[in-house]
């Protein structure tokens, strides 16, 4: 698009500018309702798939019977499940692009019936930088606009299983966890590298998929360290420079013998 550039050190040019696209997509889930939300429109059904298990409505990438397009219904994707796992779902919700948890009014009540995670994965910190390192050149869509979140989850080798782009950093997680949905898989075990900060509602959907390590370039909230200390989550901040912020469970992560580059939080 065409805009309008204005400098310091000289006077206004126009120049052609790319910008990130943002669209609203339904979410028609069988026998629960619908749900609009706004994202990029890539990877749309992995998004359906991340979302309703984000969204507690099921358990398992088996509880995924079908997602298909409607040809008559354009910006929609029809998912059926099996039996919805939760009660009191909100329908017709619209979810904005910078909000992942509007339909959810009970934190504590979230806090309660999200199970913790075991204690099975250990990695050293080299992966931890490595893994954040590798991110930023897998990120086509912000090199082209500067304004697109990334998601990767990895094993304990940092093998990365799945990764997505998206305006939204929620809309991102969920659409690597439905990546793996879709392969008939979650990630538990695993960890996530993210581009952006980590709040509360990024935490629920990692502690959901058995996630046990969350790494991000950018930091973190204070109710995602509640969160993660409940669930039993090893959440990192600031994992750039050859330095990580460890808020919870450094236990997880095997520090270099001279222990100076890792701080826990």
């Amino acid at each position: 698009m065409d805009l309008c550039r204005v400098g310091a050190a000289a006077g206004p040019e126009a120049v052609a500018d790319r910008v990130i696209v943002e669209e609203p997509l339904t979410i028609l889930v069988d026998r629960v309702g619908s749900f609009t939300i706004l994202c990029t429109p890539s990877d749309l059904p992995a998004l359906a798939a991340g979302f309703v298990f984000s969204e507690g409505m099921i358990r398992s990438a088996e509880d995924i019977l079908a997602v298909f397009t409607k040809d008559h219904l354009p910006n929609t994707i029809g998912i059926e499940i099996r039996e919805p796992a939760r009660q009191g779902i909100a329908r017709n919700l619209v979810v904005a692009s910078s909000c992942g948890m509007c339909g959810v009014r009970n934190l504590q009540n979230l806090l309660a019936t999200v199970a913790a995670c075991p204690q099975s994965l250990h990695v050293p910190q080299r992966l931890v930088l490595e893994v954040v390192e590798n991110l930023r050149p897998m990120q086509t869509d912000f090199a082209l606009t500067g304004s697109a979140h990334a998601a990767a989850l990895f094993d304990r080798a940092g093998t990365v299983l799945a990764f997505a782009e998206d305006i939204g950093r929620h809309n991102a997680l969920d659409k690597a966890i439905g990546k793996c949905l879709l392969e008939k898989r979650l990630p538990r075990g695993c960890g996530a590298a993210l581009s952006g900060r980590i709040s509360l509602e990024m935490v629920a959907k990692a502690a959901r998929a058995g996630i046990e390590l969350i790494v991000a370039v950018s930091g973190v909230s204070s109710y995602a360290i509640t969160a993660a200390r409940q669930w039993n989550i090893t959440l990192c901040g600031f994992v750039r420079h050859g330095r990580i912020n460890i808020y919870t469970n450094p236990t997880r992560i095997q520090l270099d013998p001279d222990g100076r580059k890792a701080h826990d939080g």
